[in-house]
């Protein structure tokens, strides 16, 4: 009987002991990160650009800088038309006449800043007068 009383105590002290000691015991690792070198900050410092593919858009008979800017796939907001305009440079002279046909590149990369410059441009630009020649002198610098 003695036996009886005593085993589930050695089990309770057994349990105490083993469970003290598992959860002091605790293994530390060594932090395993490398020292920065000089190369690696001046890595860190330079901005890597990123290339994002942009998209072209093939103009329509009836389209504007306008309304190409405001549809879905581009940028869902016409008072973005400069942007348009600001990336085709090379093959539009004018805003106001953009021709059937004329493959137009489409920028997604602008940062916040280009977005409101070019919102702000659309704002100040005065209103349409029509014309079918280039303009010689643009009424804003876009």
């Amino acid at each position: 009987m003695k036996l009886s009383k005593v085993l589930p105590v050695l089990a309770a002290a057994s349990f105490v002991v083993f469970s003290i000691g598992c959860a002091a015991r605790q293994t530390v690792k060594p932090d395993v990160t490398p020292e920065p070198t000089m190369q690696a900050a001046v890595e860190e410092s330079t901005p890597v650009p990123t290339v994002v593919p942009g998209m072209k858009y093939v103009v329509k008979k009836g389209d504007t800088l306008w309304a190409v800017s405001s549809m879905n796939k581009i940028y869902q907001d016409p008072f973005q038309w400069p942007l348009l305009y600001k990336a085709n440079r090379d093959q539009v002279a004018d805003p106001d006449l953009i021709e059937v046909g004329q493959e137009l590149d489409v920028r997604k990369d602008m940062s916040t800043t280009e977005k409101e410059d070019a919102i702000q441009k659309a704002k100040d630009t005065p209103p349409y007068r029509a014309h079918t020649a280039p303009r010689k002198t643009l009424p804003l610098k876009y």
